[in-house]
């Protein structure tokens, strides 16, 4: 939840106060204060009310909670106390005039509680079918799948979770199967208050499953239309055999591995639910993201994969000519194609139809970025954040944005956060020591490489890694860029960038700016960070090839930027 007002706002999910562009820190204390007054705005909210509902069982004085309320006015520039008025002898009113963003309601993962058999599959089925429906409602924001499955058998640990990811309302429940008989039990909860604000029973067989997600979408958005304005789902494409959605779960879940083991096992799946249940957007868009991760990941040199996810989108389109699936899709194949300025429309078009696609919104974000729209980028990854907080590759598109602008200490908080959520990730692996290198932190970013190497011996990014490390310790990264690298990187933003600056960090100019013309023409046009923020360019800039490649570069990024 984001609240909004004047040049102030605050995040819930993030923990975040934002004024005038600058961030404020609070500690946890004090934001917890804050956002309890904000949910109870132009209302007396007493000094035990506070303290209760914050401090819980703990002993502590009316003077924590007032040195947390001087942190709070200075954080939101509030010295005269106008927007947090003290109402002497009874507590405390929230007076400043603010926006809400739409809520947001996680769905739990539905618990499975059969027991003569396993149905965990038919309860993930279930949670994924209400996660789409409830995602159409324009009216409020619901947390991703990937995000919500992470929480699976948490637990009571999971509503404080809940409240961490700064949610207001949270629909979970039960299914229980005998035979071919179906009770699924659910109950949607104000995270605030504690109040169930609904529960209800349903009945059916496995036949009945698939009509009942359309159903129990509805009662949900009924019961939250006192606080949201007409919410109205809208029907997508279903999975109507229990075992394609298995499929597609695991999928999901081996397509984040980012290795080459786990996309071939996430291909095998989705072929498997393809088999089943014939042509399905969901199933086709997700195989086309997998072949396209192989690009990502250096495994494509010869773009026989982006071929396959290229096919991918058309058939989706055959099946649907305006499948917002679709868009992303082709989206994302054309930035892996190398063809950065082809992939901003369909990306910029998926999002229209459906602006709550995490994976779209981190794509054209990223896109953003490379074409120096930052603030832009921001926005999107926020949304995705808020929408997905539980996929640890979100939470380091900030810190990308940040080495763009030359931040690279605020960078590095946001790329911890990323390996530490998911440490045997090669990507994330690399990433940590990129950002470590690029903060002088060489000795710690050596122990992260080298860790990468033993766990991931044979890819591109432990190459990749090398080529980097040698270039910021001075020595020849030429002979370490071998010839796969080179060949993967042809067609790769990311790694024909960090080509150059490998190159450029060893002192090899001609070859480092060969690299630094083909990064540009596949559409890194970020022109602050090339031609300002971006100090591993440095032993390049006196050459005037790299004079007349940056002019090239700011007219295209003022041609793109002054559009807004």
């Amino acid at each position: 939840m984001i609240y909004r007002f004047g040049d102030t706002s605050v995040d819930t999910l993030r923990a975040e106060i934002r004024r005038a562009g600058e961030t404020f820190p609070l500690r946890r204390k004090s934001f917890d204060v804050l956002v309890y007054l904000l949910r109870r705005p132009r209302r007396i909210v007493t000094k035990t009310e506070i303290l209760d509902a914050v401090w819980g069982n703990r002993i502590v004085t009316e003077g924590s909670l007032k040195s947390c309320l001087t942190e709070i006015r200075a954080a939101i520039g509030d010295p005269e106390r106008k927007l947090i008025r003290t109402v002497p002898g009874r507590g405390y009113m929230l007076e400043a005039p603010f926006e809400r963003e739409a809520p947001s309601i996680l769905v739990a993962p539905i618990d499975d509680q059969t027991t003569d058999g396993d149905s965990a599959y038919i309860a993930d089925g279930l949670t994924e079918e209400i996660i789409i429906e409830l995602s159409k409602i324009e009216s409020f924001r619901v947390i991703s799948h990937a995000s919500a499955m992470r929480l699976k058998g948490m637990g009571e640990a999971l509503q404080e979770t809940a409240r961490e990811l700064g949610v207001d309302y949270v629909l979970g429940g039960s299914i229980r199967r005998r035979g071919d008989k179906l009770r699924v039990t659910l109950r949607l909860s104000d995270l605030d208050t504690s109040n169930a604000l609904w529960i209800e029973r349903y009945d059916g067989s496995l036949v009945d499953l698939f009509d009942m997600h359309d159903e129990i979408a509805q009662a949900v958005a009924e019961e939250l239309a006192q606080q949201v304005p007409r919410p109205k789902p809208v029907i997508t494409e279903k999975l109507e055999d229990p075992r394609a959605v298995e499929s597609y779960l695991r999928a999901r879940y081996q397509m984040w591995r980012f290795s080459e083991a786990g996309l071939q096992q996430a291909e095998q799946h989705l072929r498997n639910g393809l088999d089943l249940v014939g042509p399905n957007t969901r199933l086709l868009e997700t195989l086309g993201h997998v072949y396209a991760r192989y690009s990502e990941i250096g495994l494509d040199s010869n773009a026989e994969f982006l071929k396959k996810a290229r096919r991918c989108a058309e058939q989706i389109f055959e099946l649907d000519p305006d499948s917002s699936r679709g868009y992303a899709l082709l989206g994302i194949v054309q930035l892996h194609s190398g063809a950065l300025r082809a992939a901003k429309e369909p990306l910029e078009r998926s999002l229209r139809a459906n602006p709550t696609d995490p994976d779209a919104l981190v794509t054209l974000g990223y896109l953003y970025a490379l074409i120096g729209r930052n603030e832009h980028a921001l926005r999107l990854f926020a949304e995705a954040l808020a929408i997905d907080p539980l996929t640890p590759i979100n939470h380091c598109m900030p810190g990308f944005v940040a080495l763009m602008e030359g931040r690279n200490s605020d960078a590095l908080t946001h790329y911890r956060k990323f390996f530490k959520m998911d440490p045997y990730n090669a990507f994330a692996a690399w990433s940590l020591g990129y950002v470590l290198l690029r903060n002088g932190k060489v000795d710690e970013a050596s122990e992260v490489i080298d860790e990468l190497k033993r766990n991931h011996p044979d890819s591109i990014m432990a190459q990749l890694a090398d080529a980097i490390l040698s270039g910021v310790c001075g020595k020849q990264a030429c002979d370490v860029i071998t010839d796969g690298l080179r060949a993967a990187a042809r067609n790769s933003e990311l790694l024909s960038r960090e080509i150059t600056h490998s190159l450029a960090l060893a002192g090899e100019t001609d070859e480092a700016l060969d690299w630094l013309e083909n990064t540009v023409r596949i559409g890194n046009i970020n022109y602050p960070f090339w031609a300002q923020h971006n100090e591993w360019v440095d032993s390049i800039r006196s050459n005037s090839r790299f004079d007349a490649i940056m002019r090239d570069v700011e007219r295209e990024w003022l041609s793109v930027t002054s559009i807004g």
